[in-house]
């Protein structure tokens, strides 16, 4: 493995300035790379996929060695992967479990792609955590500065742990391949924490963790995490507000058993949800009433500034007047009760003139609707509300 890493470190940079389609050093790395580590870590080539790449076509800047674990993918565009990437300088080579930049791009576009793949990157790294005693988080720098720095840059962007080993002071080969057997069990650890072997699904699933800074639950629900993440193309149906609310069961007395933590969870899963569906929702009413011009400066304020606003989206109407939306969001009927706390209660006595309540009920995730009514100005104006948790003041 020593001498693989010394023989691209020293020889890349002149052999990279001849004709690539016929370079011997260009069919070393593509042809006895993989088989030199094959023949190492006695792999199984059944499980496993090792390509080397020097470019196609083209010298690439950044030449590099995937391994790849066929349950998961057999490219670099996608998925999770062990790889090898040489710095364009040749001054040393980094030992990364990385993911593919292709396809984040190819679904969420360029601008939000970049995003989302370092949200996945610290995602993994939090998930993780526990298990990379061996390796470091630091970010990787490639020094790539040529014409085509997209894929240098991705492999940076998504880059969740590795080591780096110097030109002039590579480890002993025992020690590169101790190490690469340890990225493998960390390989193996990332493998037992996906969605059904799925990158959409455990993309989507880490993501929406993001967003409600919860990563680690036993049920991964599919179709909620998607709505969180792709909102687009769900539905709200607008309806009159009920004229009553249902009072809840009283208690029977008797104790029983919640899992209050995972409630919370979904909740939170929920409410996320809905807010987003709601932003969908402004988005199209402003395009149709022809001010496509304020959709782009939509806020979601609970998620760029965090809770305690007062209010969880920030739109406008057709005048261009701001419009502050606080949403609730229920899997039951309309005339389910819902919290609503006494920031937000306040908030909407201050800006009676600008404030509406959205309230969705009937949410299905799976179906990516709810219907929904509508409260404007202030709230101890529009609902009657009773007091169900008490603070304390003094003693008496």
């Amino acid at each position: 493995m020593k001498d693989i890493f010394a023989e691209v470190l020293q020889n890349y940079v002149t052999e990279s300035k001849q004709d690539l389609a016929k370079n011997s050093h260009a069919r070393f790395i593509r042809d006895n790379i993989p088989a030199k580590i094959f023949s190492v870590l006695q792999l199984n080539s059944n499980q496993f996929k090792i390509q080397a790449s020097p470019g196609q076509g083209r010298w690439t800047e950044v030449p590099w060695i995937g391994i790849f674990d066929r349950d998961i993918t057999e490219t670099a565009t996608r998925g999770y992967f062990i790889v090898y990437l040489f710095r364009a300088d040749m001054s040393g080579v980094y030992l990364s479990l990385n993911q593919g930049w292709t396809s984040i791009k190819l679904k969420f576009g360029a601008k939000e792609g970049r995003v989302n793949l370092q949200k996945l990157t610290r995602g993994w790294q939090k998930i993780l955590s526990s298990t990379l005693n061996d390796f470091s988080f630091d970010q990787i720098d490639l020094k790539a500065i040529g014409e085509n720095t997209n894929l240098p840059e991705g492999y940076e962007m998504g880059h969740i742990c590795g080591k780096y080993y110097d030109a002039n002071m590579l480890p002993d080969n025992h020690v590169i391949i101790d190490d690469l057997r340890s990225m493998l069990s960390v390989y193996r650890e990332l493998k037992g924490k996906m969605h059904d072997l799925s990158t959409e699904k455990t993309n989507d699933f880490i993501l929406a963790g993001d967003q409600t800074g919860i990563f680690d639950i036993d049920e991964k629900d599919d179709e909620l995490n998607h709505l969180i993440i792709t909102p687009f193309g769900s539905s709200l149906e607008l309806q009159d507000s009920p004229a009553v609310f249902h009072k809840p069961k009283q208690s029977d007395g008797r104790g029983h058993k919640v899992n209050h933590i995972k409630k919370q969870i979904n909740d939170m899963r929920i409410g996320l949800a809905g807010e987003k569906m709601v932003i969908e929702y402004e988005k199209k009413r402003l395009i149709d009433e022809g001010r496509d011009d304020l959709v782009a400066i939509i806020e979601h304020t609970s998620q760029e500034k965090g809770d305690g606003t007062g209010y969880d989206i920030l739109s406008f109407d057709k005048n261009g007047n701001r419009k502050y939306i606080e949403v609730k969001t229920t899997v039951g009927g309309e005339d389910t009760p819902f919290f609503i706390t006494d920031n937000e209660l306040q908030f909407s006595i201050l800006n009676s003139d600008n404030y509406t309540l959205y309230r969705l009920y009937e949410f299905n995730a799976k179906k990516r609707t709810a219907s929904f009514y509508i409260l404007e100005g202030d709230m101890t104006q529009a609902i009657k509300f009773k007091a169900t948790t008490y603070l304390t003041d003094e003693f008496i």
